[in-house]
């Protein structure tokens, strides 16, 4: 085959213009909803092990969410094919959430080394694209699915998309993410992990532009849930060989679900970031409602554990009977309760749970 240059085209539709304003409505609103810095990095830690699961699930990975999640949080090491795939992949995730904390470009050299990366090698070691033919087959009919690009034309074409990803400065974001990972797997450039590093990829670019979510967002939850839909998608009915129409296809159809992914997985990453929200204003609403009195008594109960009348009458200089009576005012307002419903004398008073839930935590 003559070496021919990928030259897709796609326009705007109604679908992929509503989809795009409902993701960056999203991307400022979860910008100015501050959560606490705990949830935030649960959170985050809860998505990194879902992006794990999800997308070597694809590739049919047998680990299920929780092992994957034992897995990552307890270093575990093992030759088993299942855990070195998903410790292979988590350790490109973490690569390039170093680089985006660079601004790293996308560069050949960078998909080379995180490739190492998803297949097990060390970084260090830089390897080449595939040097022959790859077949992409189903599975149970072994019937030809794709026939990517000639090993021969590999090295252009990636060096291709990588100008076109630079230069492409007029184009909305998710529309790149989403070329670049057409292209990519289009190309095939790789004898295994291609669509891996694909996902990855398309993910670093929108992690490059802040359009990672606070990363707080999981394609490849999507992409499992519905996996016909995501192979469809990419195939759109073209040619199964690159050369016959993929290599000048019109992708519009890939882009509206690609980018109709994001903007449900986003609307669903807005819902959930505004209930945390809403739920932390109520605890700090419940903090304000303290006057300096009761912040200083909450205080001395964090301290000490309990709070009787004379510790009160102590520290304001009143009498006991005053002090008794705004115990009975902060029992009323469910502020405080009886240490001891059997004490006669010399009651000790504590924090009701929801009190002392909010202010552990903020104090």
């Amino acid at each position: 085959m003559v070496s021919e240059k990928m030259d897709i085209k796609w326009h705007y539709t109604n679908k992929l213009v509503n989809d795009l304003i409902k993701i960056n409505n999203v991307k400022e609103i979860t910008k100015l909803l501050k959560l606490p810095l705990s949830i935030e990095e649960e959170i985050k830690k809860e998505t990194i092990v879902k992006r794990v699961h999800y997308s070597t699930k694809i590739e049919g990975n047998r680990l299920n969410l929780n092992e994957v999640k034992e897995v990552i949080e307890n270093n575990i090491k093992s030759h088993e094919r299942n855990v070195l795939e998903v410790r292979n992949y988590y350790n490109a995730l973490m690569y390039l959430n170093d680089l985006s904390d660079k601004k790293e470009p996308i560069t050949e050299d960078l998909i080379l080394k995180l490739h190492n990366l998803v297949i097990g090698k060390k970084i260090t070691y830089k390897n080449n694209f595939r040097d022959g033919q790859n077949v992409v087959e189903d599975s149970l009919t072994k019937k030809i699915v794709y026939l990517p690009p000639e090993a021969s034309d590999v090295s252009s074409l990636i060096k291709d998309m990588i100008i076109e990803l630079n230069e492409s400065n007029d184009i909305p974001v998710p529309i790149k993410a989403g070329i670049f990972a057409y292209k990519f797997l289009t190309i095939h450039p790789f004898w295994d992990g291609n669509g891996r590093c694909a996902r990855l990829l398309a993910n670093y670019i929108l992690k490059l532009y802040d359009y990672d979510l606070r990363g707080f967002y999981v394609l490849e939850e999507y992409y499992d849930k519905n996996i016909e839909e995501y192979y469809n998608s990419l195939q759109m009915g073209l040619h199964h060989n690159y050369y016959f129409g993929r290599n000048k296809a019109d992708i519009t159809a890939w882009l509206e679900y690609f980018v109709s992914v994001m903007s449900k997985t986003f609307d669903i990453v807005e819902k959930r970031i505004k209930n945390i929200y809403e739920k932390s204003q109520n605890e700090v609403n419940l903090f304000n409602t303290l006057d300096k009195r009761e912040r200083w008594v909450a205080n001395f109960i964090i301290n000490h554990g309990k709070i009787k009348a004379k510790d009160i009458a102590s520290h304001f200089k009143i009498s006991l009977d005053t002090a008794n009576n705004w115990l009975k005012k902060w029992m009323q307002k469910e502020f405080l309760t009886r240490y001891d419903m059997n004490q006669k004398r010399n009651v000790d008073y504590i924090l009701t749970e929801k009190y002392i839930k909010y202010l552990l935590e903020h104090t």
